[in-house]
């Protein structure tokens, strides 16, 4: 199988016609594109993103005769992160839906405490008066207790430890609410997320030091399966980093003839190192990165013409 095994099992997401059609990459793109961009959408939902390879992304695109040229406005769409593609609307659309499940998934769960415990004493339920206006007039309405999280503090804790070497969390929206409620309710402790933070500034790789450049945020670090590879020690830390080992995370490449500089053609200031096969895009306009030596000879060739 060309892509990892899935991670969320809801079948389906919801598809905004009006901001598809309103997008200016998707308006840049012939039908053929489009086709190839829906379908690597789909792919993306079910695997939660989608390899950053050209080989497997053309065989998901069904090996269309002009990939190469097609494949790069598709994939200003999408944003490469530890070498899988995402695409940042839907993984919004994702969070929504999975908090919308949890919020009524707790609804249920009280609904059936309430249920059962009325259920549960016979000798209540055998004396309990007929009248349900004379019950509920006499009877107060039990009081709902509600799960104190301290999200403030989670955030102001990962602020104050990696705020200097990450981007800093500002916002305490409903998205990286959803993400500490699905730690908290296994780890309800603060000093667990110290302790988070703490691994992760450990991390050369998370912390920017990897040969792209990119460094994680609040909202990557906790993610379930980012927190678990974390705590269990999947990433390399610099504690752990063997001298002269070859670790993987460093900024550095063992083949130095596949290392290659890219940059915008039009923004020369943007630059990012890697490898032949990585796809990267501007910062500035979503341009696809290319090999500075292809951006010299072109340059070279048109001053050339320029004196014929």
């Amino acid at each position: 199988m060309l892509l990892r095994k899935k991670e969320n099992k809801s079948p389906a997401f919801q598809f905004y016609a009006r901001d598809f059609l309103a997008d200016i990459n998707v308006q840049l793109m012939n039908m053929e594109q489009r086709g190839m961009y829906i379908t690597l959408l789909s792919y993306a939902w079910l695997e939660v993103g989608i390899p950053n390879d050209m080989r497997k992304l053309n065989l998901l695109c069904n090996n269309p005769d002009n990939f190469d040229e097609l494949i790069g406005d598709v994939l200003a769409c999408f944003e490469e992160i530890e070498g899988r593609l995402y695409n940042g609307r839907m993984e919004s659309v994702r969070t929504e839906q999975i908090e919308r499940k949890e919020k009524a998934s707790e609804a249920g769960k009280v609904g059936a405490k309430k249920r059962w415990q009325s259920h549960s004493n016979p000798i209540a339920t055998a004396l309990r008066p007929h009248s349900t206006a004379t019950s509920s007039a006499s009877a107060p309405a039990p009081a709902t207790t509600k799960k104190y999280v301290p999200y403030e503090d989670i955030v102001g804790n990962y602020n104050r430890i990696l705020g200097d070497i990450l981007p800093q969390a500002k916002a305490i929206n409903a998205k990286r609410k959803a993400l500490i409620r699905s730690i908290w309710k296994d780890n309800p402790d603060t000093a667990f997320f110290v302790d988070l933070f703490t691994k992760v500034s450990k991390i050369p790789f998370l912390i920017g030091e990897n040969d792209k450049g990119w460094m994680a945020d609040f909202d990557f670090i906790l993610r379930p399966d980012k927190v678990t590879k974390i705590t269990e020690g999947s990433y390399k830390s610099s504690s752990n980093k063997k001298s002269g080992g070859g670790n993987k995370y460093d900024n550095t490449f063992k083949d130095e003839e596949k290392r290659i500089e890219l940059r915008c053609p039009k923004h020369p200031k943007v630059v990012r190192f890697g490898l032949k096969t990585l796809y990267a895009s501007c910062t500035e306009c979503g341009t696809r990165l290319i090999n500075k030596e292809s951006i010299i000879y072109t340059s070279v060739v048109k001053r050339a013409k320029s004196h014929l």
